[in-house]
C-alpha cells in the first residue's frame, strides 16, 4: 500500500465550488485514516498550519492561494 503524496503548489481552484483560488504551497488528498495521520505529521513538523478541505462547497480561496503563513 502507498504512502500519502505531497505535492506542491496544487490549484485550489478546481477544488471549490465557486471555482475560484490560487495554490496550495502543501496539499495531500487523504484517502484513509492512516494518510490522515501522516498529514498532520507532516504540517507540525513543519510548523504549518493545518486546513482540512472537504466538499469544497461555499469556499473562497484567495488568487494568492493558501501559503504557509
Amino acid at each position: 500500500m502507498a504512502s500519502m503524496q505531497i505535492q506542491e503548489n496544487v490549484a485550489l481552484a478546481p477544488l471549490t465550488t465557486f471555482k475560484v483560488g490560487g495554490p496550495a504551497k502543501y496539499f495531500v488528498k487523504a484517502k484513509t485514516p492512516k494518510e490522515v495521520s501522516e498529514a498532520v505529521a507532516f504540517a507540525q513538523s513543519r510548523g504549518l498550519p493545518l486546513f482540512v478541505l472537504g466538499g469544497g462547497s461555499n469556499l473562497v480561496v484567495s488568487d494568492s492561494g493558501w501559503r504557509d503563513w
